[in-house]
């Protein structure tokens, strides 16, 4: 399978909310990259709008609030099912505190 994020990627054990329209859902995520997130067993509806927004709090305390995102590729079938969301307004000192978590993590190889 093509890689198709620029960032490494890393297993973190989080719940994400997604705000997309009138709705209001929690999905898994299954790995986290400073570019975006998996979440499993999202999938998109005719209902959803083009853009959500996250928020997310990760295992050092870190919140991550009000960050719109955009489904790139679905999973529907196979072992992994969900959907892969693009980050798009991230402020810079955002992505430099969630990069500064993933280098940290990789490095000791935990989440």
């Amino acid at each position: 399978m093509l890689e198709r994020r620029n960032s490494d990627r890393l297993n973190v054990n989080v719940w994400v909310k997604e705000e997309n329209g009138d709705y209001q859902f929690s999905f898994r995520c299954a790995d986290l990259s400073e570019e975006g997130v998996f979440l499993e067993k999202k999938l998109t509806t005719k209902d959803n709008e083009a853009f959500s927004r996250l928020t997310f709090t990760l295992p050092n305390g870190k919140v991550f609030c009000n960050i719109t995102a955009r489904i790139v590729r679905e999973h529907r079938n196979g072992k992994r099912i969900g959907a892969a969301l693009e980050f798009l307004n991230m402020s810079e000192k955002t992505r430099i505190d969630l990069k500064q978590y993933l280098y940290e993590n990789t490095l000791r190889g935990t989440a």
